[in-house]
């Protein structure tokens, strides 16, 4: 091998063999301090491109999550205004199949009058006040009861795979002139168009007429029933909505973890791989450096 001066190869090629040591090494410690394999574009374009869509439907299915859950309070908040209504027309009903029992005289059948003329208040009370987030939810008189209630359940636009919509008519007015109107029968001393109120003093004349406004009541409590029938299979649409949500955010995420997290362990192995490789390769250039004083020696020696 030729001793020269202007030219140091081996220390040229321990001056780069250094340089791509130092470099793996800041590499892996930046994996190691990030928790991430890839940090910018450069480390892996293809697939950090692939990551960032996962990370975009990722973010989307947990807001479409949580607006389930606020379609679930929605109807839960309409289900409990409609048991506090439903106890007041059970006590309402106690009392009229009661008033149907003709012992009874006129102060007694007003008594009993008034206290269901309370309760029918209190039920128009409740219609009014049922709300959520200032949108009210059965008195008809909110755009959920001109257009229903949309839900964004998917992370993405298409409306049939991402959007479940409930139907304007949980929202309608339910009060004391509605309720009732569904009756049918024999009652030719009342008007079920009237509703409940509107032929209270015609069923508290007399016995009779008030055994007719039992199958009023009756009509009011299966229509209360019905809409709490349908709440309930539309809160157990939007569990099984939930469920998917959850499972499809769970593979999306492993998925994400699969591409862009660090394997502490490898990386942990390469950094001190390319730490015992800087060490030495630092000693040989210290070593490649000194050839050629050799140089010197023998033109000294000359």
């Amino acid at each position: 091998m030729a001793i020269i001066v202007n030219t140091n190869m081996p220390a040229l090629k321990a001056v780069r063999n250094l340089n791509s040591a130092t470099d793996s090494m800041n590499t892996a410690i930046e994996r190691l301090s990030t928790g991430y394999k890839i940090n910018r574009a450069g480390d892996d374009a293809a697939n950090l491109y692939i990551a960032t869509n996962l990370e975009t439907q990722i973010r989307g299915s947990k807001v479409a999550k949580n607006n389930i859950t606020t379609g679930t309070n929605v109807l839960a908040v309409i289900e409990g205004d409609l048991d506090v209504m439903l106890d007041n027309i059970q006590r309402i009903r106690d009392l009229t199949v009661q008033a149907a029992n003709s012992i009874y005289d006129e102060n007694s059948m007003g008594a009993m009058k008034d206290e269901i003329q309370q309760r029918l208040a209190e039920i128009d009370r409740i219609s009014k006040n049922s709300n959520f987030n200032g949108l009210t939810l059965l008195d008809g008189q909110s755009q959920l009861a001109d257009i229903g209630l949309r839900l964004q359940v998917g992370a993405n636009s298409d409306e049939a795979a991402n959007c479940i919509k409930i139907d304007k008519d949980f929202f309608q007015t339910v009060d004391s002139t509605t309720l009732g109107t569904d009756a049918t029968g024999t009652m030719p001393a009342l008007t079920p168009a009237d509703g409940l109120s509107g032929n209270l003093d015609a069923a508290f004349a007399n016995a009779s007429t008030a055994a007719q406004y039992i199958t009023m009541l009756d009509a009011a409590v299966t229509d209360i029933n019905n809409k709490k029938a349908k709440i309930g299979a539309t809160q157990n649409r939007l569990d099984a909505a939930t469920d998917s949500l959850t499972t499809t955010i769970e593979n999306l995420t492993e998925a994400q973890s699969t591409i862009m997290d660090a394997d502490i362990a490898e990386e942990t192995a390469n950094y001190t791989r390319y730490q015992i490789l800087q060490q030495t390769t630092s000693s040989l250039l210290v070593q490649a450096n000194a050839l050629p004083q050799i140089a010197i020696s023998l033109v000294n020696g000359g």
